[in-house]
């Protein structure tokens, strides 16, 4: 870990351990937005981690930003944190400074397009994380990406089982406040694939706190005079749970150093992309169930904290891109490869 990762680990775990608290969680399943906690996020730079210095930025690394998207996911952090992150980056490679405020980014999924014809944005995009907070939305266009104010669209309000906002937004020739093209590389697939890479960490990071709140628990519950985690059955749960956490961790970092690795060398990062987010997806499924299970009634509850993670386990799996969806984009790929190009192709991509 180098020395801007490990100042980023160490400032993301004390502001969320201080700031993000089981009341923070509940208030804003009911509205209440935590501004205080987004304000010191701000404050700190990590929203603006993949931004150059000339912008107001950091410059780091996709790797750097995996450092807080896997602490959002731990923490289960109600703020559109890693959303900021990539409209931000996504705004800064297309040469447009990020305004101040909250921006999201608005992922355009397939059998959607957005369209930028004579100065005015059109179209329609579903599932807007943290729409309804945004005082600007950066949207992928057929033409680039467009920045468009809050405001000059129509908004649909809905959210996901974690009662995360999902909104839907209708753009009806919307005037963008700027708009830009995204580098040569860059197409509306790659974008969304680079949510899914930050929905990979943040899966990760809920796993992980997944696992340790399940051991814990099991060493402290008395059940016919033992502890729960002295049962044979519970102990081979706990231990598929750890299989899947260091699986799910390598894959999400791999991920990260992939799409870093991309922007200087002639390789196309979604490969590793579609395989981490299959692979965690798959991953929560059977975390979950096994939490669940060792937990009881009472992690369904709100006296417990374990609920914030699965619901947003259940929910994310299938954001930008479900495990079948990437597992598809993967077999697609290798049969294009066809059977003589497909070990070159495996052997030679930097690691």
């Amino acid at each position: 870990m180098n020395e801007l990762r490990q100042i980023m680990a160490d400032t993301v775990e004390k502001l969320f351990s201080d700031q993000v608290t089981k009341n923070s969680r509940e208030q804003a399943e009911v509205a209440i937005f935590p501004d205080e906690l987004l304000q010191a996020i701000t404050e700190n730079g990590l929203l603006h981690v993949l931004v150059p210095e000339n912008m107001g930025g950091v410059s780091g690394q996709f790797a750097d930003a995996e450092v807080i998207a896997r602490a959002v996911g731990r923490h289960a952090v109600p703020l559109p944190i890693v959303e900021q992150i990539l409209a931000n980056y996504l705004l800064a490679s297309a040469g447009i400074t990020p305004p101040e405020g909250i921006t999201v980014f608005a992922p355009v999924r397939d059998g959607e397009a957005i369209q930028l014809k004579d100065g005015k944005v059109t179209g329609t995009a579903t599932r807007i994380p943290w729409g309804r907070k945004a005082s600007h939305v950066a949207v992928i266009t057929d033409d680039g990406i467009a920045l468009v104010k809050a405001g000059d669209y129509t908004l649909t309000e809905n959210q996901n089982i974690a009662a995360e906002p999902r909104d839907t937004i209708d753009f009806e020739n919307a005037s963008p406040v700027e708009s830009g093209e995204l580098p040569a590389r860059m197409t509306a697939q790659s974008a969304f694939a680079l949510g899914a890479m930050m929905r990979s960490s943040q899966m990760a990071g809920a796993i992980e706190w997944i696992l340790e709140a399940s051991v814990q628990y099991a060493n402290d519950r008395v059940q016919f005079g033992r502890a729960l985690g002295k049962f044979q059955a519970i102990q081979q749960n706990m231990a598929e749970m750890a299989g899947h956490s260091a699986a799910s961790g390598a894959a999400a970092l791999g991920a990260f150093q992939a799409a870093d690795m991309a922007l200087n060398n002639d390789i196309n990062s979604t490969f590793e992309i579609a395989a981490a987010k299959t692979r965690i997806s798959e991953a929560a499924g059977v975390v979950t169930s096994h939490a669940h299970q060792i937990h009881g009634a009472i992690g369904f509850t709100y006296e417990h904290d374990l609920h914030f993670r699965t619901r947003r386990l259940w929910s994310w799996r299938d954001e930008f891109g479900s495990d079948s969806y990437w597992a598809d984009w993967i077999g697609g790929h290798v049969l294009e490869l066809e059977a003589d190009d497909l070990w070159p192709w495996l052997t030679t991509r930097p690691t």
